[in-house]
């Protein structure tokens, strides 16, 4: 580890801050549509600076902008992942129509109570992977790099933590689109699985 400069202390960091927050943020304004996104981007910019003090340059700015513009693509990848993940929720469709709003509410709360009994009781490797899959959004090469497997074995461990997730809502009485028993292919019984 490099030794720290002298004088790159709080007073510095302060100094730093006081000196080009306005234009780091000037930056992340133009860049990204929430204020409250640039002014995340602000300190994390400058969280990084002090961490990584012994590396800045005597004329920071550049640097400054540079670390700013990896915060905003993060940024905008985190706010790309929740819009497709918010179209992606919009086109489920509810498991039965309700004309009372008060019913969709309870058929939508007893839905995710179903599915969340049946992940904690699938066990933890099988609702880890459909976590990853469902709620992180993570394609199976993704999966797998998280996992330490091959993205083949996270893709026929993810099948296979869905079909034993729709087998336990099926067992207990959950029903609904693409929520149907998984039968054996030789005897077209339930394969049990």
């Amino acid at each position: 580890m490099s030794s720290i400069p002298t004088g790159r202390d709080s007073e510095w960091v302060t100094d730093l801050f006081t000196r080009h927050a306005s234009a780091v943020l000037a930056y992340a304004r133009r860049r990204l549509e929430s204020p409250e996104d640039a002014e995340d981007v602000v300190t994390e910019v400058f969280t990084t600076a002090w961490r990584r003090r012994t590396e800045l340059p005597d004329d920071a700015l550049p640097w400054l902008y540079a670390t700013a513009a990896h915060a905003v693509a993060h940024t905008a990848r985190s706010r790309a992942r929740r819009t497709r993940l918010g179209t992606r929720l919009a086109t489920v469709r509810p498991l039965h129509a309700a004309d009372d709003p008060g019913q969709d509410v309870a058929a939508a709360m007893d839905a995710r109570a179903a599915v969340g009994g049946a992940l904690e009781a699938l066990g933890d490797p099988d609702a880890e992977i459909l976590r990853l899959w469902a709620w992180e959004q993570l394609e199976p090469a993704e999966i797998a790099a998280v996992l330490g497997c091959s993205p083949g074995a996270a893709r026929t461990r993810l099948h296979r933590a869905r079909a034993r997730l729709r087998d336990t809502l099926v067992n207990r009485g959950v029903t609904g689109p693409g929520i149907t028993a998984t039968t054996h292919p030789a005897t077209g019984s339930e394969d049990p699985r």
